[in-house]
């Protein structure tokens, strides 16, 4: 049974739970426990223990005589006997109650419990020295697992140091450590994951497994990991995962570059698509009248309107007050129908024409001679005079139409010259305009030829001579503000003496321009839209550029 002692100035006997009660004659009388280091008194015989007598006979003690029998200045003297019986007794693990089942001889228990295969519910210290206490059957599991003080190596990157740097703060920057891609993609590996150093996370020839990568080889993971977001290279902006980035370039992206497949001019997909394709002159387009031709590229749509026989048009006598409107295949027709109706709408127009014509041409008269302009209309009108054979041209010095009666257009005519000729600009070279009818050089008989001549004029010593410059002739179309017949060239005179190259005191001079500006042929057509000879008038246009 246990035992226990009473007495707290020494450290007393043996405090064990024994199988047996010991023999009260190894009992020590003070503490009341099996004596340590027994001492027997010459007094009374009775046992003491070592530590308890010393504390009786201390001069700070409460008393100095024997604790029995009272006895003064007693004697003790160490008991072997005595001792070696009580540690032959038996005891039971101070444990048990944590479900140690050992019992032994008291001379044996300080083996059992500090061996390290003895008591396994003992108290002992972590051997890393971390400051854990806990009972020595954990010890093992603690060491290897748990202690933050054990020596490990990293088995990815190999170092060696303490489990929690190991598992603590190394871990989260080990270069080598194998993490899963963060878009989860799947591939097949042929390791398991402890050994695959960031392949997978599976058994040999997995298919669909997350993939592992080490943290070193992250970012190039990214790179091509096509799950990644990336943005359209586009100026789209879209962001989707990489596996679907060639799909979205080639087949979705607004921005992408396309051909036009009636064009063939490249751009975006978007544009081509939509702004492009309603304007591309190439693009089939049906006719709005529905006439049966079938799709037509758009720039022959308007050449086909000009043809087209159910196009809605005016009456050729719109312009003397014919209002209707009809089909081109029923255009014929009207006009035979209406035949009266137009003569008398003809006659009527023109008599207000010619009525009004006077004080317009007196105006414009007035107006060139005022500005000088670099625009001038020269205004010739033909009309028969087989008797004649002769041009007449009627003018005076400043004016700028000219009336012209000639012959037959296809016999030699003389030159129709506007001698009432124009500046380039305010106070700048003077112009005249020259227009033969019936052709000049390669083009005598087939083509109307225009020229231009530099005339000496009131400002030449204030001009930079030679004159180079760029004109533009243009043949006015008289029924809308588009499609003239027009000529470009550029007027150099440097080849030619300056005073010989002007026309001045019948001297004809140098001229610029074409022999063949137009055909005879195209002068006289007439279409809907376009009409150069009109009441035997054709207008010109005469800008420096």
């Amino acid at each position: 049974m246990a035992m226990s002692s009473d007495n707290s100035g020494c450290s007393g006997g043996y405090d064990y739970k024994f199988a047996d009660d010991p023999p009260d004659r190894l009992v020590c009388n003070i503490c009341h426990l099996p004596s340590r280091d027994p001492y027997l008194t010459t007094c009374c015989g009775h046992v003491f223990c070592k530590s308890c007598l010393d504390y009786v006979k201390k001069p700070i003690a409460v008393s100095n005589v024997c604790p029995v029998c009272r006895e003064k200045e007693f004697l003790a003297y160490v008991n072997k006997q005595a001792d070696r019986e009580i540690r032959s007794l038996h005891v039971m693990c101070t444990n048990k109650e944590r479900g140690c089942e050992w019992q032994g001889e008291l001379n044996d228990i300080n083996n059992h419990l500090g061996n390290s295969d003895g008591c396994q519910f003992e108290d002992v210290q972590c051997s890393n020295e971390c400051g854990k206490v806990l009972q020595r059957q954990y010890l093992t599991s603690h060491v290897e697992t748990e202690c933050p003080c054990y020596k490990v190596d990293c088995r990815y990157c190999h170092i060696t140091g303490g489990n929690q740097f190991i598992e603590g703060e190394h871990k989260k920057q080990c270069p080598k450590l194998p993490l899963p891609c963060p878009n989860s993609c799947t591939l097949s590996c042929p390791y398991s994951f402890r050994n695959c150093k960031g392949r997978a996370r599976t058994h040999p020839y997995a298919k669909g497994v997350i993939r592992c990568i080490s943290r070193k080889d992250m970012e190039e993971h990214k790179k091509e990991c096509p799950l990644q977001e990336v943005k359209c290279s586009y100026k789209c902006g879209k962001m989707l995962q990489r596996q679907y980035l060639t799909i979205h370039i080639e087949t979705e992206c607004p921005c992408r570059k396309v051909d036009c497949w009636c064009c063939h001019i490249t751009g975006e997909y978007q544009f081509i698509e939509g702004e492009h394709k309603k304007q591309c002159p190439k693009f089939p387009i049906s006719c709005l009248n529905k006439c049966g031709v079938g799709s037509l590229p758009r720039e022959d749509m308007e050449t086909h309107r000009v043809e087209c026989p159910l196009e809605m048009v005016q009456c050729e006598y719109h312009n003397v007050g014919c209002g209707e409107r009809m089909m081109r295949k029923d255009l014929e027709f009207h006009k035979k129908e209406k035949m009266e109706k137009h003569l008398s709408l003809t006659s009527s127009q023109l008599t207000t024409v010619m009525m009004a014509l006077h004080p317009i041409v007196t105006q414009a008269k007035h107006y060139c001679r005022d500005t000088h302009s670099a625009s001038v209309i020269l205004t010739a009108q033909w009309s028969l005079n087989l008797m004649a054979g002769k041009a007449v041209v009627k003018s005076d010095d400043q004016v700028c139409p000219v009336i012209v009666c000639i012959g037959d257009i296809h016999k030699e005519r003389s030159i129709l010259c506007s001698d009432s000729a124009f500046y380039s600009h305010d106070k700048g070279y003077k112009i005249c305009l020259r227009v033969n009818p019936a052709g000049n050089g390669d083009g005598k008989g087939t083509h109307l030829s225009v020229f231009l001549y530099l005339m000496k004029g009131p400002h030449d010593d204030e001009l930079s001579w030679p004159l180079r410059g760029k004109f533009e002739v243009k043949l006015l179309n008289q029924i809308s503000d588009c499609k003239h017949h027009s000529g470009t060239m550029i007027y150099d005179d440097s080849t030619t003496d300056v005073h010989a190259g002007r026309v001045t005191n019948g001297n004809k001079g140098k001229g610029w321009g074409w022999s063949k500006f137009i055909s005879i042929e195209d002068l006289h057509k007439v279409t809907p839209t376009r009409q150069y000879l009109k009441d035997d008038c054709i207008f010109f246009q005469v800008s420096k550029l």
